[in-house]
């Protein structure tokens, strides 16, 4: 899934809750809530008006729920609160650029780069951040434009696992019905697309199994053989050329084939919204290869 593309619909109002709802779901004292605002300038969210006159009531959104969540898993693990909430809200701004992450990379800052991530992720959601965040940043280390790649190895890795650490922090949704599966076309071993899709289709409402790097076509089979029900595609990412007659026999009445990455000299998703938008139409549309 490559970039450049057309940037993302803009996200819908988000849900808000009361500080009573956000401490109860944080098992914490709803006084802690309001000393970390005060001390540390924790947002939490809105004001709104209550119904008494001159009340006013703070309305925590999704996003400072996670983040409180994050600050409160910084503490527990022997964090002070003000070092936690300046890496859990301070230096993850939504607004952070690819310039920002480059720069925290060079330090070797994991914990700012993840937050980063994580705040544009929660603000902009999935594919936003892949193409005006990840892209920008890995193509700056290692793509066509890179001025010095060998060195610049270790941060390629770094960032690698920065996006991945961050994207694993999407919430799965239930995966009681049929799911996704996605793999890399054996002996290739690049799944960072992979797992950018897993994330956008998780922030979507649909749950998905990575099957991994390097999946030969006989393990591929037994996957779509074990899995019950059918999952609704099967997605194989190749980075390197490959030829989509090589993958034919995974074709099934049940189950889309989709082909991506700029490995596939066919017609296939060429990039994440690309693929997010054929996976998201209707269960009857015919498979893609």
């Amino acid at each position: 899934m490559s970039s450049p593309v057309p940037p993302a619909a803009p996200a819908v109002q988000d849900t808000t809750w009361t500080a009573g709802a956000v401490a109860r779901m944080l098992d914490l004292p709803a006084s802690t809530l309001r000393g970390w605002h005060r001390r540390y300038e924790v947002p939490a969210g809105h004001t709104a008006l209550g119904t008494g006159p001159g009340t006013r009531h703070r309305r925590y959104t999704t996003g400072d729920i996670h983040a409180l969540r994050r600050m409160k898993e910084l503490i527990d693990h022997g964090m002070s609160a003000q070092s936690a909430a300046q890496q859990a809200f301070h230096l993850a701004r939504a607004t952070a650029g690819p310039s920002e992450l480059l720069a925290a990379l060079s330090r070797l800052d994991t914990d700012a780069a993840v937050a980063m991530l994580e705040a544009h992720l929660r603000k902009h959601g999935v594919v936003h951040t892949w193409q005006t965040l990840c892209c920008p940043a890995l193509n700056h280390l290692g793509g066509p434009e890179a001025t010095d790649v060998e060195r610049c190895v270790d941060l390629v890795n770094v960032l690698s696992w920065a996006i991945t650490m961050a994207l694993h922090r999407v919430p799965a949704p239930e995966s009681a019905g049929r799911v996704v599966l996605l793999a890399c076309v054996e002996g290739e071993r690049h799944t960072l697309a992979l797992e950018a899709l897993r994330a956008a289709l998780a922030h979507n409402g649909i749950p998905a199994r990575m099957l991994g790097a390097s999946v030969p076509l006989p393990a591929l089979q037994e996957a779509l053989r074990r899995t019950d029900p059918a999952p609704t595609a099967l997605v194989l990412w190749a980075h390197q050329r490959t030829q989509s007659d090589t993958v034919t026999a995974l074709t099934t009445p049940s189950t889309r084939l989709l082909l991506t990455g700029p490995g596939w000299p066919t017609t296939h998703a060429r990039s994440l919204a690309d693929a997010l938008a054929l996976l998201t139409r209707s269960p009857n549309h015919p498979p893609v290869a």
